[in-house]
């Protein structure tokens, strides 16, 4: 076959921006059939011109032929990779087909050729945002707004996202940008001091909140955060002073009460707590802070018998209480009175389920009651839930030896108690008393006596130690005298 010669009219390029020309016409009037057929002729007079491309390519997607108009694209691209209108139709087409990757890549390369598009920078963060790559969305928006510092809107799209995906040490580096492009935003201000609340930057909340002061004004609630900020900071008396103040507006509150109560207990004021305290029984009878607040200032005297009487005769109106039925049921314990102990933090652990001293007070009470697959199960929960709870491994190591039950295994739960706590007497008591049950009196009396030199004067390691002592002279009399020489 003889291919013919191109004529004049087929390389003619002011004919094809003739025919480029009328496309557009065509694309303006809304009929993109005819004007991708305008496009093609101009193409066949001019294949090498990405522009005409870049024309066809749109007139495709406006008719929803995606897919051709990615192939025009791709050749527009290849053509002239500096074809910025090509390369961000074709990140719109990706977007739009879910392609987030792709799409990424795109607005990345327009990002480096021309940093400071705003648009470029949103829509990257929009798509590390769309596939939760939370850091790095936030870093784009943040971006934005350093491009430029009108572009608020992108620093509270960073904010809603640093919220959202917990990253509250983030969210204060952006309430910061945020505060200080307008002071006196007093939303702007609470959420500010919120998180460095939470964040524990409490000097930075003191600050914020006598701004926030100085533009509300003074009120009791600003007072008791006041005071808490204080506490928080170890200025106790300041602490109470301003709780104080507050107690000076309005006498009767239960919670500035509560609070004065609280700070007092701390420092060890319980006659002067219990005159406030007081008030809040009398006030508030349907409060169980009041009768609460009793009770813990008993049981920090180390008297659970009166910690029983301020709770008893109020348990059943609070029967949904946490905190009461976990005060009474550990005050029973305390009396040996297992049978109440186990009702009261039976019921405790059902208001809140996911209360680990709860779970370990049972423990010990079913252990003592002889409830061994209720403790067992219990301590298996502890274990389960939280590997480092060195207390539950220990724990459960000391009810299977004492049980002559799963020794081994035992051995095995007390070590790995010691690796997370070494120092701790108890601990090493159970891995000493637990060779003793495997008569390895060499190693027990190892365990046993370093538990002493931590708490010397621990009447039950003591006793482990006699009897270990007793027992090995028993087996190996020649060595008495060696094996009593400990201090």
């Amino acid at each position: 076959m003889i291919i013919p010669t191109r004529s004049e009219e087929d390389v003619n390029p002011d004919l094809a921006l003739s025919y480029f020309m009328q496309g557009e016409f065509l694309m303006s009037q809304g009929n993109y059939a005819l004007a991708i057929l305008e496009f093609q002729e101009a193409i066949a007079l001019d294949p090498n011109a990405s522009t005409i491309h870049v024309a066809i390519a749109d007139g495709y997607s406006r008719l929803g032929k995606l897919k051709r108009s990615e192939t025009h694209l791709k050749i527009a691209i290849e053509l002239n990779p500096d074809e910025t209108e090509g390369l961000d139709m074709l990140g719109q087409i990706y977007f739009s087909q879910k392609r987030y990757s792709y799409a990424r890549e795109v607005y990345e390369r327009l990002h480096i050729t021309d940093p400071d598009n705003l648009d470029y920078i949103f829509t990257i963060a929009d798509l590390h945002r769309i596939q939760k790559n939370w850091d790095l969305s936030i870093d784009y928006y943040m971006l934005a707004y350093d491009v430029n510092t009108l572009a608020i809107k992108a620093l509270e799209q960073a904010l809603q996202i640093a919220l959202s995906a917990n990253k509250l040490k983030r969210a204060e580096e952006i309430c910061e940008l945020m505060h200080n492009d307008t002071p006196d935003d007093l939303d702007i201000l609470n959420t500010y001091k919120d998180l460095t609340l939470y964040n524990q930057n409490y000097k930075k909340s003191l600050s914020l909140l006598e701004k926030i002061e100085k533009q509300s004004g003074i009120t009791n609630e600003l007072l008791l955060q006041r005071s808490a900020l204080y506490e928080e900071l170890d200025q106790k008396e300041l602490a109470l002073e301003t709780a104080l103040v507050a107690h000076k507006n309005d006498s009767l509150n239960i919670d500035i009460l509560h609070r004065i109560v609280s700070l007092l207990m701390d420092q060890n004021q319980n006659e002067e707590a219990i005159k406030y305290n007081q008030k809040i029984t009398k006030n508030h009878p349907n409060d169980p802070r009041g009768f609460i607040n009793n009770a813990v200032m008993a049981m920090s005297s180390k008297k659970p018998d009166q910690a029983i009487k301020a709770l008893q005769p109020h348990v059943n109106k609070f029967y949904s209480d946490f905190t009461m039925q976990y005060l009474l049921g550990t005050a029973y314990y305390q009396t040996n009175d297992f049978d109440n102990a186990e009702r009261y933090l039976a019921q405790a652990l059902e208001i809140y389920p996911q209360s680990r001293n709860t779970k370990h007070n049972l423990a010990l009470i079913y252990d003592s009651m002889g409830e061994w697959n209720l403790s067992d199960q219990l301590y298996i929960e502890l274990i389960e839930s939280d590997s480092t709870d060195a207390q539950a491994f220990n724990n459960y190591a000391y009810s299977l030896v004492e049980r002559d039950k799963d020794i081994d295994f035992a051995l095995e739960l007390a070590q790995y108690a010691i690796s997370l706590e070494p120092k701790s007497a108890a601990y090493l008591d159970t891995v000493g008393w637990i060779y003793f049950k495997l008569n390895h009196y060499d190693e027990a009396l190892k365990y046993i006596k370093e538990s002493l030199t931590i708490d010397s004067n621990n009447s039950t390691i003591q006793g482990h130690l006699n009897q270990i002592i007793k027992v090995k002279a028993q087996n190996n009399p020649s060595k008495v005298q060696q094996a009593k020489n400990i201090d």
